[in-house]
């Protein structure tokens, strides 16, 4: 959300507690993290654009935040929460594992093609924003394994993939979408959707199912 959506505080006596005001200050201070990020890129920015786009004061981002790192990260955490809830929102009700994996991998290009800032923040300056936040990258690559795995009783040859097919997948899929967003075009990730389901279905359905799949997708 733009810092700007959030509306600045009334002045004087507002009647929030001091629990909602600290909230709102921390919201904003992500948003604008997300904001100065998309302008400007991690590694270029500083702590005065991050309080500049938040509209707050130094000593509000150090009441919550001890460092951009940190910063960053809590933003990360934001958009991860949201596209747990919206895959969660995807699957729910829908029968069979194929047709979950497609819901899941639509549900997840939908939202960042509609928030490329968020994409390019998740996706491509997670990847220079800090150890910590690399770090709770590759264990929210890894959290993405189990939906797959399920995949590996659709049919007795996917029983036998290798320990590695999980990773080796999500690897692709990640890679495919780090360099749609790094060339500008992260609002036309929704084009990806037959490639990323045919990558998540290939191993497990094998290569004609999962084309038909793809193919019903574009």
């Amino acid at each position: 959300m733009p810092a700007e959506e959030l509306g600045p505080l009334p002045a004087g006596r507002h009647g929030f507690s001091r629990e909602q005001v600290a909230h709102h200050q921390r919201e904003r201070l992500i948003a604008g993290l997300a904001e100065a990020v998309a302008e400007k890129g991690y590694a270029a920015v500083t702590l005065t654009d991050i309080v500049k786009h938040a509209k707050v004061s130094r000593r509000v981002f150090y009441a919550n935040f001890e460092s951009k790192e940190q910063c960053f990260l809590a933003a990360f955490e934001v958009v991860l929460d949201h596209l747990n809830a919206l895959v969660a929102e995807a699957v729910d009700g829908v029968e069979g594992w194929p047709q979950q994996a497609i819901a899941a991998t639509r549900a997840v290009l939908t939202f960042l093609a509609a928030e490329p800032d968020l994409a390019r923040l998740c996706l491509v300056e997670s990847r220079g924003a800090g150890p910590a936040v690399t770090a709770r990258f590759n264990e929210a690559v890894g959290e993405m394994a189990p939906l797959l795995r399920l995949g590996r009783a659709e049919r007795p040859e996917a029983e036998r993939l290798p320990d590695s097919t999980e990773d080796s997948t999500i690897g692709s899929l990640v890679s495919l979408a780090h360099r749609k967003v790094a060339a500008g075009e992260a609002k036309q990730l929704g084009d990806l959707l037959p490639d990323c389901v045919e990558l998540v279905l290939l191993p497990y359905l094998g290569p004609a199912e999962a084309a038909r799949h793809a193919r019903e997708q574009a």
